[in-house]
C-alpha cells in the first residue's frame, strides 16, 4: 500500500477515530501495568476495561475508514 500523506488540516471524524485508538492503545497498556502493581483489582473490572478498549479500537479504525 503506498504511504499517502495529507498537507490539510484534519476532519473532525478523522481526529475522533485518532482519539479512539489512541485511547484504547493506553487502556490496553496501562491496565496490565496497574494489575503488575496492584493485584486486588476485580475480574470483572480487567474484562470491562479489555472489551471496552478493544471497542473504541474497532470503532476509532471504523470512523476513520468511513469519513467520506
Amino acid at each position: 500500500m503506498p504511504l499517502q500523506v495529507e498537507l490539510g488540516p484534519k476532519s473532525k471524524s478523522e481526529m475522533i477515530g485518532e482519539f479512539c485508538r489512541d485511547l484504547a492503545v493506553l487502556i490496553l497498556v496501562f491496565v496490565p501495568l496497574e494489575l503488575y502493581r496492584n493485584s486486588t483489582v476485580p475480574q470483572w473490572v480487567i474484562q470491562v476495561s479489555i472489551f471496552g478498549s478493544i471497542g473504541l479500537l474497532l470503532s476509532g479504525m471504523t470512523i476513520e475508514r468511513l469519513r467520506r
